[in-house]
């Protein structure tokens, strides 16, 4: 079974940089055991570190990426990354796990696949956990399951209809109203927190912290973040 990371790099209205993604690679380096490719999907070219697979964007997702997001200006528009749940995205291997660039991994992360479950979400825990929604910032995947996610969105038709429906932000509402409930979920024992939901100390069982909010790591001046964003 071949196991891809993949992540997502593009220009827009965020200040994102090769810079974080080779940080992003080097973490996984650390913290996976399982043999594994690094791959960016982007429409950047230069300053990528070796170990990190750069695969131009997809013509689909670039076209995706003409959607915007329903909430206010400043925040991000990842309608392109719903090319995950295409056919074609079985190039991308067997078992996929896709993570957003402002992360921080923090300890070992070989058990989130041992799940084996199509796809599998994660939900957080307090700050914006209440509802039926899935965050869009990771998921494990076998490519090509769940295509509805992609085949049934109709650009802003189905952004108004997840709208409508109660979810929140671009990629993630849209995955939200189409499968949540339907799939699988790392339960709280994996790990996977969002920064909103700790404080100066991490938890023990703490793997991964997911940076949803203006605050990224590299703006971050707390002890762990510094010990382990690099």
């Amino acid at each position: 079974m071949s196991v891809s990371i993949v992540t997502w790099l593009w220009h827009g209205n965020r200040p994102y940089s090769p810079k974080h993604v080779n940080v992003l690679a080097s973490m996984f380096r650390r913290n996976l055991g399982l043999p594994h490719k690094f791959i960016c999907i982007t429409d950047m070219t230069d300053g990528f570190a070796d170990g990190v697979e750069v695969m131009p964007m997809p013509a689909a997702a670039k076209r995706l990426g003409e959607f915007q997001t329903p909430e206010a200006p400043g925040f991000p528009s990842c309608y392109r990354r719903l090319w995950m749940f295409s056919d074609e995205a079985k190039c991308l291997g067997d078992r996929v796990l896709m993570v957003d660039v402002d992360l921080v991994v923090t300890g070992s992360l070989d058990h989130l696949f041992s799940y084996e479950a199509p796809f599998v979400g994660w939900r957080p825990r307090m700050s914006w956990g209440h509802g039926p929604r899935l965050g869009g910032g990771i998921y494990l995947m076998t490519p090509g399951s769940h295509t509805e996610v992609y085949e049934d969105f109709k650009g802003q038709k189905s952004i108004n209809e997840a709208r409508t429906a109660g979810f929140r932000g671009s990629d993630q509402a849209w995955i939200s109203h189409k499968i949540y409930g339907e799939v699988d979920l790392w339960p709280h024992s994996a790990g996977i927190y969002s920064v909103r939901d700790l404080g100066l100390r991490l938890p023990n069982d703490v793997r991964l912290v997911q940076f949803n909010g203006r605050t990224k790591p590299w703006h971050s001046q707390l002890p762990w973040v510094r010990k382990h964003w690099k």
